[in-house]
């Protein structure tokens, strides 16, 4: 498999001039004028150390040596390099042309004209990354080549206010700008950004998970773009999947392993746009004279049973008012994991408080890949049946499990409810 859009070998041309670390400006201008090239690599025993480009020659005196005008640091391309990564690793660095090493010897040039005319209409023309599918058969290569993958999902914070404040046009701008400090913390040998969509971006890497994890929180740090004359800051919330194996994986089963490390990046991203830190992000673009709701529903107590026809009873408190809420499992049904167990009883004792029959219902409850839960859940809210739907995400963690899906749940709940809960007090005889 080859990524589905090519390598480094497949497009090279060879390299019409190599400069030696002992040449002046003066034999390196005429070897240009001969050649007719725009970059030369420079090397020095063997061994590459630099770039020339005619441009670096504009204002050298001719006696100088070339190590001392060229751009040092340059990053070459193998032949075996897929060619998003190189069309990264060209455009991170700022250059037209790119040496080709291939055992610490120059065997080619890569053009940045023919990358672009190999994944022409595989990049998203507004941020110059590429799509999600380059990303999945670039991740799908990898695993298939016994490399493993992990994928970093990231989605911005404050995106929809922006839009909705300052319109589309700044928007996009906002866009290339996180783009841009997301190539920044990437390294085009390890790792491939994409577009994903709207205001999503992804990122596969074959990094270890420790070093993908520190990723995840560089890119959180770095992301920050101010909007407007207040400079509200656009930020980002990250998600993290894979980057560790517990069995050998079939090799066709790459693609479908990259969609599911997709699937719960995404997922944990969500979890991520729910904690505290993101909310502290978000703080900005709310309203300063509309103070937040206060009012909470708090747990009270939990309790499961036996685990053959097991009940949950949980109970919640608004104010002075105490409401239980009931689940069982009827053996010999096959029994519910415990968390959506203790979730289903969270929603009946909250439907108690407001007085509601049937309006919130669990969509999923899953471990998450945030060290900071152990369990997230996600709720789906219908005012009326064939109405609006609104899903809200909620975290927590606990030493017991019963515990944390209930804290979950209220997560989840209380800030969208907020104002209807503060009501509710305002009236003795249902509070």
């Amino acid at each position: 498999m080859d990524g589905g859009l090519g390598r480094v070998a497949d497009v090279m041309t060879p390299a019409p001039l190599v400069l030696s670390a002992t040449d002046n400006a003066a034999k390196a201008s005429a070897a240009f004028r001969a050649h007719r090239v725009p970059v030369a690599p420079v090397l020095d025993a063997g061994g590459l150390v630099g770039v020339l480009s005619a441009v670096d020659l504009l204002d050298a005196l001719p006696f100088r040596r070339v190590t001392d005008v060229m751009t040092r640091g340059i990053v070459p391309a193998t032949s075996e390099l897929p060619l998003l990564q190189a069309h990264a690793l060209l455009t991170s660095q700022g250059l037209d042309v790119l040496p080709v090493l291939q055992g610490g010897r120059v065997i080619g040039q890569l053009e940045l004209t023919a990358v672009l005319r190999a994944i022409h209409q595989q990049t998203d023309p507004l941020t110059g990354l590429p799509w999600a599918t380059a990303l999945r058969l670039w991740a799908a290569d990898a695993l298939a080549r016994g490399r493993e993958v992990a994928v970093l999902f990231a989605d911005l914070d404050n995106f929809r206010e922006v839009n909705k404040t300052f319109g589309h046009v700044i928007g996009d701008s906002v866009l290339h700008a996180v783009a841009e400090l997301m190539q920044r913390c990437i390294d085009p040998t390890t790792d491939l950004l994409c577009r994903y969509g709207g205001d999503e971006f992804a990122i596969a890497t074959i990094r270890s998970e420790e070093e993908a994890r520190a990723l995840a929180s560089r890119i959180e740090d770095v992301v920050v773009v101010p909007v407007g004359e207040a400079g509200r800051p656009v930020t980002v919330s990250v998600g993290y999947a894979g980057g560790r194996r517990h069995e050998e994986r079939e090799p066709n089963h790459a693609p479908a392993t990259v969609d599911d490390l997709l699937a719960l990046a995404s997922r944990a991203s969500t979890f991520a746009k729910a904690s505290a830190a993101a909310a502290a992000r978000r703080a900005a673009w709310q309203p300063q004279d509309t103070p937040l709701p206060e009012a909470r529903v708090r747990l009270v107590d939990v309790r499961v049973g036996p685990a053959e026809g097991r009940t949950a009873v949980v109970r919640l408190r608004l104010g002075s008012r105490e409401v239980a809420g009931e689940a069982t499992d009827a053996a010999p049904e096959p029994a519910r994991p415990v968390g959506l167990l203790v979730a289903d009883a969270t929603l009946r004792a909250l439907h108690g408080i407001l007085g509601e029959a049937d309006v919130y219902a669990i969509e999923d409850i899953l471990d998450s890949l945030a060290p900071s839960y152990q369990l997230v859940v996600a709720v789906v809210a219908s005012r009326r049946p064939g109405g609006e739907h609104n899903r809200y995400i909620g975290g927590a963690a606990a030493r017991e499990l019963p515990v944390a899906a209930c804290k979950a749940v209220l997560d989840a709940v209380n800030r969208p409810l907020g104002r209807r809960l503060a009501a509710l007090l305002d009236r003795p005889d249902e509070a």
